[in-house]
């Protein structure tokens, strides 16, 4: 009789089914609207910075390129941004061959840059339940290329959007974890001002730790890499002070790639220790690279866990959102009859809101001939067909966040053996902590 209670007791001491309360606790409404109101932020950025066109297209469509995703997308035309993914060398004779060309086009910078990472997130989430890591870090380095050549060849554009999205997502990334930490320790449910309030309130440990380490990488390689590398300019003796110096040079890089590699194994879990301790910017620090260094194998089992069944999720939450629309137009279009006024090869239902698609709400944007009330009703529906995308999108911030914050709370719980439910709370955050359901 007593087998059964040692085994419940041994399963009670397993922490990694822990991570299947991932989606509980990233679909709770306000962190998904404080993650909606975030990309809602950026967009806005981004939509006014893009009223001034650099890109350069090629205005040919390529086998390669025929849509946005080899999964589902409406077709798009080659741009800067393909020829330095696919071939870097020849990026600037292409800009150089489309740049002045009759007749050519140029696209935004946000519009080209959301719509291929959007693309590579998606097909990254089916290489990963399909297990093949190869091209999942194929679609992670496409989207860090893709920064990469803002920087580079829209360097200002690049260094204004990035900030602001980067200040944008940790403000939101830090209250999303304080609901998660609170909701998934204690099943308290605090509200988005509350939240908010606590992101606001520790701004600068939110901004500086996760960046940090790499002031530190910039540092080391600006004052003493960099510096080297201007003295050896000097003729005879510039390479011997060099050669000598050579040592130096590989200690800190031995230092930066530490750094760097420590930094993106622990990043999201800097969040979680602010949520957690209400942490400063160093004890964030320590406490993540601690916890890494401990128990690297445990992380990167939670991650794994946490990213194989965030991506069920997320193809979950799509799946709905598609469901959705796709039933509300096709009875629409059973009541739907009439054709469209400027052309009869289209009916009227096609020009206003093209028919949906799995990994693309919008469907095929292709440009044809509308009225002016046909454009007005298009533009309306497009909007709000964004709003939908926009939600799967905040979805998805906040599922990041909550599995940083989780697997900071098992791995704190593993190494220091601190309960589980143990949540810095002040004083004042408590009195207007609301009582939970389950509670009452």
């Amino acid at each position: 009789m007593s087998e059964p209670k040692d085994i419940n007791i041994s399963l009670q001491g397993l922490l990694f089914p822990n991570i299947f309360k991932l989606f509980k606790v990233a679909i709770q409404p306000g962190r998904v609207m404080t993650a909606f109101l975030a990309m809602a932020v950026i967009f806005g950025a981004g939509w006014l910075m893009d009223l001034h066109k650099t890109v350069v297209v090629s205005n040919r469509v390529s086998m390669s390129d025929l849509r946005r995703s080899t999964l589902s997308g409406p077709t798009s035309i080659p741009t800067e941004l393909h020829c330095f993914i696919s071939h870097p060398d020849r990026l600037d004779s292409y800009i150089k061959v489309y740049q002045d060309r009759v007749g050519t086009q140029k696209f935004g910078v946000f519009n080209v840059f959301s719509n291929f990472c959007a693309a590579n997130f998606n097909e990254g989430v089916i290489y990963l339940l399909q297990l093949r890591f190869d091209m999942v870090v194929a679609a992670i380095g496409n989207c860090i290329s893709a920064c990469v050549w803002i920087l580079e060849y829209h360097t200002i554009y690049g260094i204004i959007f990035l900030l602001i999205s980067f200040v944008v997502l940790s403000i939101a990334g830090g209250a999303i974890s304080r609901g998660a930490a609170l909701y998934f320790s204690k099943d308290e449910r605090a509200d988005m001002s509350q939240c908010a309030r606590f992101a606001i309130k520790n701004i600068m440990p939110i901004l500086f730790a996760p960046t940090a380490p790499l002031m530190l990488v910039a540092l080391l390689g600006f004052v003493i890499v960099y510096v080297l590398g201007l003295i050896t300019n000097i003729p005879y003796a510039g390479e011997l002070i060099m050669a000598i110096g050579f040592i130096i040079v590989l200690v800190a890089g031995a230092i930066m790639a530490f750094t760097t590699i420590w930094a993106a194994a622990s990043v999201n879990l800097m969040y979680g220790a602010i949520a957690y301790e209400c942490s400063d910017t160093f004890d964030a620090i320590c406490r993540a690279y601690n916890y890494v260094y401990s128990k690297p194998w445990r992380l990167v089992a939670y991650s794994l866990l946490a990213a194989f069944y965030g991506g069920i999720c997320y193809l979950f939450v799509r799946l709905c959102g598609f469901v959705m629309l796709s039933i509300s137009r096709w009875f629409l279009d059973i009541g739907v009859f009439t054709q469209g006024r400027e052309t009869q090869q289209f009916g009227k239902l096609d020009i206003i809101w093209s028919k949906p698609e799995y990994f693309n709400f919008m469907g095929d944007t292709t440009t044809v001939a509308k009225s002016v009330t046909e454009s007005i009703a298009s533009g309306i529906v497009y909007f709000e067909i964004l709003m939908v995308s926009g939600l799967v999108a905040a979805f998805v911030i906040s599922l990041y966040f909550s599995a940083g914050t989780m697997i900071y709370c098992l791995l704190r719980n593993k190494v220091d053996n601190t309960p589980i439910d143990n949540v810095f709370v002040e004083k004042v955050e408590a009195t207007e902590m609301p009582v939970s359901s389950e509670a009452q």
